[in-house]
This record gives structure tokens, C-alpha cells and sequence, in this order.
């Protein structure tokens, strides 16, 4: 993930809540033994440029993505 997008609540948070918010994550798929990574992974749709969540990136209010 090079620079990721401007519009991706996750790629402009700052490194420390990143990190934090990858720890959490990382401790969920732990302790649902992988269920909740299949289910991320395979039933959410995900940004083709930085590969996050695409209900985590800001969009206008007709829907639209402000990029």
C-alpha cells in the first residue's frame, strides 16, 4: 500500500492510530479463530487503490465517492 487515498478514513489516520487499529483487528481475528477475516475478506467490498473497506471512505451525499 503505497500512498493509499484521500478519501479513506484509514489511510489518513496517523500512524499511531493505525497501529492501534491494526492491533485490535489483528486481536479479533485471533479470537474468533479467522471467522471474522473470512467474512471481511470474502462478503466486504474493498477500494481497488488502497484495498480497505470501501464503507470506511467519505462520500457525498448522492453516494458519490469525493475523489
Amino acid at each position: 500500500m503505497a500512498a493509499g487515498c484521500r478519501d479513506c478514513e484509514t489511510c489518513t489516520r496517523s500512524w499511531l492510530g493505525r497501529l492501534l487499529q491494526n492491533a485490535a483487528v489483528g486481536l479479533m481475528h485471533v479470537v474468533t479463530i479467522g471467522i471474522s477475516y473470512l467474512v471481511k475478506k470474502g462478503f466486504r467490498r474493498h477500494c481497488p487503490q488502497c484495498k480497505h473497506l470501501l464503507s470506511r471512505h467519505a462520500r457525498r451525499a448522492d453516494g458519490s465517492f469525493r475523489d
